[in-house]
């Protein structure tokens, strides 16, 4: 509106407030002659007088009054666009958009996020699964994030840390002959024939290069990235599986989880970003995330 800016209306408001044009010009830092040659290109610009000069302290007239209402108005919006953007810069709202495999939320990362939401309620946290194979190219893709898997996948511009560990154990029906006769070896599971995750996943790869060490391959009768329905193929007899400890609530009265006595591996899970991520809500995000670990 013909050059007028926030700065006017805010010299309008503290002679108001002030009554006076002097402590109008301490309060805004400035001279009595600028808040006088501010407040009168408003009054220029809206055709009329907006305060009464020859009243101490100074009143507004009828059309100031008006004025000032809307100057308040302009000014709290101004201030709150700022609060808004200084939230945003310091990564307190905005969205983070989380891809995750499915072992990822039965072990330490639930926390994680709940914990960064009590620390950051205004980021919007949206959660999508991802298997683990997908996830640099979901990373590379933009689709989400910030990603939590069991592959590692750092490079080609993916940042990567490990957050969660625990300790894999064997799977087996309760009928088998060594569920509940002490701890068995791998070496034993010879002529088994195993449920796994697909080939090239680390739980998978990490199980064939032991048995190959032992001199045997591993019979793999059935593959599935879901882990309760490896459960359910141990339950109904297609083989017996790896299983993190986590899990055990879902092995249900018709599996066993037992330890191995020559073979102890580790399900990790991985946190995967974007080096070049500059986005203040996933910055946080990770800054809460290495704190944590």
């Amino acid at each position: 509106m013909n050059g007028i800016e926030l700065r006017h209306l805010r010299c309008l408001i503290a002679v108001v407030e002030e009554g006076s044009f002097g402590r109008a010009a301490l309060r805004l830092g400035t001279s009595q002659p600028a808040v006088s040659q501010l407040l009168k290109r408003l009054e220029d610009v809206i055709g009329h007088r907006l305060v009464d000069r020859r009243q101490t302290p100074v009143l507004p007239t009828a059309v100031g009054a008006r004025v000032l209402v809307a100057a308040r108005r302009a000014q709290g919006a101004v201030e709150e666009a700022l609060a808004e953007a200084w939230r945003a810069a310091r990564g307190e709202v905005g969205r983070l958009r989380v891809g995750f495999n499915a072992p990822a939320l039965y072990n330490r990362v639930p926390e994680l996020i709940r914990s960064f939401r009590d620390y950051h309620p205004g980021v919007q946290v949206d959660m999508t699964l991802v298997a683990s194979q997908e996830q640099a190219g979901a990373l590379e893709d933009r689709r989400v994030d910030v990603t939590f898997g069991a592959m590692p996948i750092g490079g080609r511009g993916i940042g990567q840390i490990e957050v969660a560990r625990e300790r894999l154990l064997l799977a087996l029906p309760r009928d088998h002959a060594l569920a509940g006769r002490g701890i068995p070896r791998l070496a034993d599971m010879r002529d088994e024939a195993w449920v796994t995750p697909a080939g090239g996943t680390p739980v998978r790869d990490d199980l064939e290069v032991h048995c190959r060490a032992l001199g045997f391959q591993p019979r793999i009768a059935a593959e599935s990235v879901d882990f309760i329905a490896i459960f359910g193929l141990v339950r109904a007899g297609a083989g017996i599986a790896l299983a993190a400890e986590s899990f055990e609530a879902f092995a249900g009265p018709d599996v066993v989880l037992t330890p191995l006595a020559d073979f102890a591996p580790w399900l990790r899970t991985y946190l995967g970003w974007r080096e070049d991520e500059e986005d203040p809500a996933v910055r946080a995000f990770l800054d809460h995330a290495k704190a944590s670990s």
